[in-house]
């Protein structure tokens, strides 16, 4: 039988879409006074917070007759207009959610007004007093989820419910590293921030070592802009736990195609199944974005995504571009005194020799290089292959090849079509499971029996472009020198030379350094000599 729910229970459901932790109270309040332009924010917990919540800040305050309507449901200063959002909250929910699952005493007053207020929730119930106050606004919550057991129950311990906290009020100071911050967990300073750049916010909550490899990133496009961190390829990690996003100052997880396109944006440089670290904060219009998606407002969903990508690819490839990226010769003891290459770019490189028929050995300035020659080889085929294709018409074939596919590999393909035409890829159907390839990128004119596996490859990974750099990367090393394959000086010092003029010279196309460094100033020391005199008198 269908009935209707009575309010109260009506109450709670609603407010549990909002409130389910200590955190959410905590976030909830933590927006309110972003939004008021606070640049002092103070949180304190008791008992994980479950027991008691306090939020303080400094921003512009509730007038006192305001304060009754500010803790209803669904009412909002903020809101006018859903596609031009531009504060972090705005359904005008979190107070008459956080009055409905605990008891609420919101003391607030604005700079300009003669005395404060203070209104006492519960429920249904509220009392309004006024009294002296400080400039801003201090939030109580306390005894969560009192009156309702069984979600009482549901909670972590008081331990594992601070720490979840202590992890938001973390993320929320690396978006917003110009305020001051200070969290105090029973009474004990966990975080205590006054205000800086976002370098230090990093080295604060990640330590020095992870934020001394972190590469400063600002970019501004059109009605565009970027600021952040991200780290160097050799810095990452199996979880994307330390990589950031902040879209217009809120806090947000990664939208798939956004993440998609840093992670291409690296290229070969990061390790499969590996994320960056870092912490970007994305500005755009807010017509780009609907924020209305999920009741705790973490998750967001682009509407002109395209044009965000592609600003978001080309600021990543210039930041990693402008910093040597070559890897250190490694050592037996601690690499202490390594240094890595200085030019911003590959140097131009002067041949010196070969090793085991496989290195070769190279000079730029004061820094020796060992040079594999194969993944160079490698790195400069697949750059030449990448150019090939997207500049060089596509091939019909004179007898067109026929392909078995897979049912998955169906379903991918009906997804790619258009993707592998313009790669120069033109299948159609010829019966169950098999489609004939009428054109092929004219690269592969001369090499028909690689054709299934082309097809094959370039329909698998959730990526298409992961996929056809995979497949461009097989292609690129089947006819790459090999270890044994001799060198004179003038091909290894043009193998050198082309390396030096691809886009990305530092790996191959899987990954693999295709060079190491290693300084004068390092050899020396290793030699035991000390002091300019003494490499001067090495290079004698």
């Amino acid at each position: 039988m269908i009935r209707r729910l009575p309010p109260e229970l009506i109450r709670e459901i609603a407010a549990g879409e909002v409130v389910e932790s200590p955190a959410d109270v905590v976030r909830e309040l933590l927006e309110n006074a972003l939004d008021a332009g606070a640049t002092r924010i103070q949180i304190e917990l008791w008992g994980g917070g479950i027991e008691r919540v306090v939020v303080s800040d400094n921003g512009t305050g509730i007038p006192k007759e305001e304060l009754p309507l500010a803790a209803e449901h669904h009412t909002t200063s903020k809101l006018s207009d859903l596609s031009q959002i531009r504060t972090l909250g705005f359904r005008g929910e979190g107070l008459w959610a956080i009055r409905q699952v605990a008891r609420l005493r919101l003391t607030s007053r604005p700079p300009g007004q003669l005395g404060g207020a203070t209104l006492e929730a519960f429920r249904e119930e509220a009392c309004l007093r006024e009294h002296p106050a400080p400039p801003g606004t201090r939030a109580e919550v306390r005894e969560l989820f009192g009156h309702l057991p069984a979600r009482r129950n549901a909670l972590e311990s008081p331990a594992a419910e601070a720490r979840k906290v202590a992890q938001l009020v973390g993320r929320y100071l690396l978006h917003h590293p110009h305020l001051a911050w200070r969290l105090v967990v029973d009474g004990e300073e966990r975080i205590q921030h006054a205000g800086g750049g976002i370098g230090e916010a990093a080295k604060l909550l990640w330590g020095p070592v992870v934020a001394n490899r972190l590469l400063p990133l600002q970019a501004e496009e059109g009605p565009f802009r970027l600021r952040g961190l991200l780290s160097r390829p050799e810095l990452s990690r199996p979880r994307r736990d330390r990589l950031l996003l902040a879209l217009n100052g809120r806090p947000v997880e990664w939208p798939e195609p956004l993440l998609q396109t840093l992670l291409a944006a690296y290229k070969e440089l990061l390790p499969q199944g590996q994320f960056p670290l870092g912490v970007l904060n994305l500005e755009l219009p807010p017509q780009y974005l609907l924020v209305n998606t999920s009741p705790d407002k973490s998750r967001v969903r682009l509407l002109e995504a395209e044009p965000v990508r592609a600003f978001l690819e080309r600021a990543v490839q210039s930041l990693l571009t402008a910093h040597p990226l070559a890897r250190s010769l490694p050592e037996p003891a601690p690499p202490q005194g390594l240094t890595p290459a200085q030019p911003s770019r590959f140097p131009k490189l002067t041949y010196l020799g070969r090793f085991r028929e496989l290195y070769l050995l190279a000079e730029a300035g004061d820094e020796l290089y060992v040079v594999d020659q194969h993944a160079a080889h490698e790195r400069i085929l697949f750059e030449e292959l990448s150019r090939r294709y997207q500049s060089e018409p596509p091939v019909e074939l004179p007898y067109p090849e026929v392909v078995g596919l897979s049912l998955d590999e169906e379903v991918s393909l009906a997804e790619r079509s258009s993707e592998l035409e313009e790669a120069g890829l033109s299948l159609e159907p010829f019966g169950p499971g098999r489609y004939r390839v009428r054109t092929i990128p004219a690269f592969l004119a001369g090499y028909p029996s690689l054709l299934p596996e082309v097809v094959r490859g370039s329909l698998k990974t959730p990526s298409f472009r992961e996929a056809w750099r995979s497949v461009l990367a097989r292609l690129a090393c089947l006819p790459a020198l090999k270890a044994g394959h001799p060198l004179a000086e003038a091909p290894a010092q043009a193998l050198l030379d082309a390396l030096g003029a691809c886009e990305l010279p530092w790996v191959c196309p899987h990954g693999r350094p295709t060079a190491l460094v290693l300084s004068e100033l390092e050899l020396a020391r290793r030699f035991g000599r000390r002091g300019p005199r003494a490499i001067e008198r090495a290079r004698l």
